[in-house]
């Protein structure tokens, strides 16, 4: 059951991330331009927060992070949400810069679920789902599991984080092939973050790891804190 139901979201979550990612998405990360401190070309300010869909899931970065609106895609039912450095997003060397040179992906879409969610209570099952066949192929980006190797996995707080390599073609340049990424509720929304590094500034696993935890701690919220939202006005698509 919980294969079926992981193979469906995924697959439109891996739709979505295709989509958004045609093109050079690496200078989102920085080392160039603004980030490299050359004259400033904006004075603009960072967006660093979005609401989407229609269950108005409030999605916020860690310093240094903001979203990509040229990236960025969202509907009613779900959202594909980027998030890079933010001076280079901006044009802005003031504005603040993460740490690492990395982009962050955050894709969002409704389980049907409420109470205690679709991931939480299953979280153990599905850490031994991704070491499947099956599992694996729902990671690939071309839906063959011979692409993808798990290489690390833990549970935490009702969150799964996974380390994933994924061999199979991506559709932006410069990405590592290897990333973390953590499945986790947001009220009757499941949401999938994942940081990736790029092979000419690579990121360690380590803060790949921490960067991650950033994202989902600020983003784990429990069904009453989503509700309490609901009446906000959408940001960010």
């Amino acid at each position: 059951m919980a294969g079926v139901w992981l193979k469906s979201c995924l697959g439109l979550a891996a739709s979505l991330a295709l989509a958004a990612c045609e093109g050079e998405l690496a200078g989102l990360a920085g080392g160039s331009g603004a980030a490299d401190g050359k004259p400033a070309v904006s004075k603009a300010v960072g967006q660093r927060e979005a609401t989407v869909t229609r269950n108005k899931v409030r999605l916020t970065a860690p310093d240094g992070f903001c979203v990509d609106p040229q990236s960025t895609r969202a509907t009613q039912a779900q959202a594909f949400v980027v998030f890079g450095n933010c001076a280079a997003i901006t044009g802005n060397p003031e504005e603040p810069q993460p740490y690492v040179r990395a982009i962050t992906t955050a894709t969002v879409t409704s389980s049907g679920l409420t109470g205690d969610g679709a991931i939480a209570p299953q979280v153990a099952k599905l850490n031994a789902f991704f070491r499947t066949a099956d599992g694996r192929a729902a990671l690939s980006r071309t839906r063959k599991a011979e692409t993808v190797t798990v290489l690390d996995g833990f549970t935490e707080r009702g969150t799964l984080f996974l380390r994933v390599k994924d061999t199979s073609p991506t559709s932006f340049d410069g990405a590592e092939d290897s990333y973390w990424r953590a499945y986790f509720d947001a009220g009757s929304s499941v949401l999938a973050i994942s940081v990736i590094g790029f092979t000419n500034a690579p990121i360690t696993s380590a803060e790949g790891l921490d960067t991650l935890r950033g994202f989902v701690g600020r983003n784990r919220k429990p069904i009453k804190t989503i509700t309490a939202d609901a009446g906000a006005k959408p940001t960010g698509g």
